[in-house]
């Protein structure tokens, strides 16, 4: 059996795509239209490592290439997808092979991080990568979701179409990127084909904006909706919502869409698949229990390189600590380092002696992006090390906004 690893050519991306949708069940038609309307370009070109087993394509991956908030400043990142492998091919250790090649490549790109939405985690544990932030959704009743407080907004909200509101949409989510972690920096390519998509709706997709008593905007809401026209004769409307984007600079223009989605009479439920964790609405309502609120894994990180990630990242205390890594994967990683902030500056050096902090690398990830604090991790069993040295970590990591992502990839 020859086995090789390597990209696949132009000629091979037809077998290339058919590998994944397979993977996924998806429809070839379906992802291949996906795949012609610049969803494979929108953060540039992919990158792809695949493994051939006696010429048979038979394990993929990819990767977009772009930038992450990262407690503030933005980092290059590889956002990895389309993984996966033909049934008859599995268990012969050939994705081990593909994800250890592909993480070099990142490395050798200067992406000190890689970051994917998992179909199922155990597979990238293995790998390295740690949990670095959770999906909130809500499902709920507008009519059920009234505020404990209502306020008077002394703005004004403008519901607009798409590619009217396209440049307050940039400007906001820009600001919004602002002391965020794992937010996606989206290029003008994304909203390009935002609005393709949104285009095929084009009777049923909508922008909100909130405008503040100057018309300055502070805020918008993204959304979709349907009539169902199965009527059951239940009390309320027929109406469905599907909200895709929400951002607001402040809590007076969080509360003004809040207010508007509610004032929606006909919608019976509004979906909101990508709500922040710290969302401040669940402290707002007078019944939080009416957005049926659930939560599950969401972004999985990879630190690729240690040194590199831990100098990019952003950090709103000074202080020191030295952390032991451990990585079996990336060996290169694989050793001891002395991070020191000062005026939020870091300097990372690697140093010979032990760490204060023992750990595997995927939990650095948890630590890096201020999911889980050094001391919750020591609890877990995932972090080694002395009280004192945990309490100076968790300080250092701290992040006064939780990590977020809002977008697929």
């Amino acid at each position: 059996m020859a086995i090789e690893i390597r990209s696949v050519t132009t000629e091979e991306l037809g077998a290339f795509q058919g590998n994944v949708a397979y993977a996924f069940a998806i429809s070839r038609e379906s992802y291949e239209q996906y795949l012609a309307d610049g969803a494979e370009s929108f953060f540039g070109p992919l990158g792809t490592r695949a493994a051939f087993v006696d010429g048979e394509l038979a394990t993929t991956l990819a990767w977009h290439r772009f930038r992450v908030a990262f407690n503030g400043p933005l980092v290059p990142i590889g956002a990895v997808t389309g993984v996966g492998t033909l049934p008859q091919h599995r268990r012969q250790g050939l994705l081990r092979q593909v994800m250890t090649r592909s993480l070099s490549d990142l490395r050798d790109e200067g992406r000190p991080l890689a970051m994917l939405w998992a179909s199922f985690g155990a597979i990238y544990q293995r790998f390295g990568y740690g949990l670095a932030s959770l999906e909130v959704g809500y499902r709920f009743d507008p009519r059920g979701v009234a505020l404990r407080e209502p306020r008077t907004y002394a703005g004004a909200i403008r519901v607009l179409r798409p590619e009217a509101a396209r440049g307050a949409m940039e400007r906001l989510y820009q600001r919004g990127l602002e002391g965020r972690t794992l937010l996606l920096e989206r290029p003008v390519s994304w909203w390009d084909h935002q609005l393709l998509e949104a285009s095929r709706h084009a009777s049923r997709t909508h922008v909100a904006v909130a405008l503040d008593a100057d018309e300055e905007p502070r805020g918008y809401v993204r959304y979709r909706t349907a009539e169902d026209m199965h009527v059951d004769f239940e009390p309320g409307g027929d109406q469905s919502m599907e909200i895709s984007d929400f951002v607001a600079l402040d809590l007076d223009a969080h509360l003004a869409l809040w207010e508007f989605i509610r004032a929606h009479d006909l919608v019976k439920q509004v979906k909101f698949a990508h709500a922040p964790e710290d969302d401040p609405i669940l402290d707002l309502l007078l019944e939080p229990r009416e957005l049926r609120r659930a939560t599950g894994d969401a972004m999985w990180l990879r630190v690729i390189d240690v040194a590199a990630a831990l100098a990019a990242r952003g950090y709103d205390e000074d202080g020191a600590v030295t952390l032991a890594v451990r990585d079996d994967v990336c060996p290169w990683n694989d050793g001891s380092y002395r991070l020191r902030v000062t005026d939020g500056v870091a300097r990372v050096d690697r140093i010979e002696a032990a760490g204060e902090l023992t750990m595997p690398v995927a939990a650095l990830a948890s630590l890096l992006s201020g999911f889980r604090s050094a001391t919750h991790l020591a609890r877990s069993g995932r972090i080694e090390g002395d009280a004192d040295a945990l309490r100076r970590a968790d300080r250092l990591f701290a992040t006064a906004r939780r990590p977020h992502v809002m977008d697929g990839f």
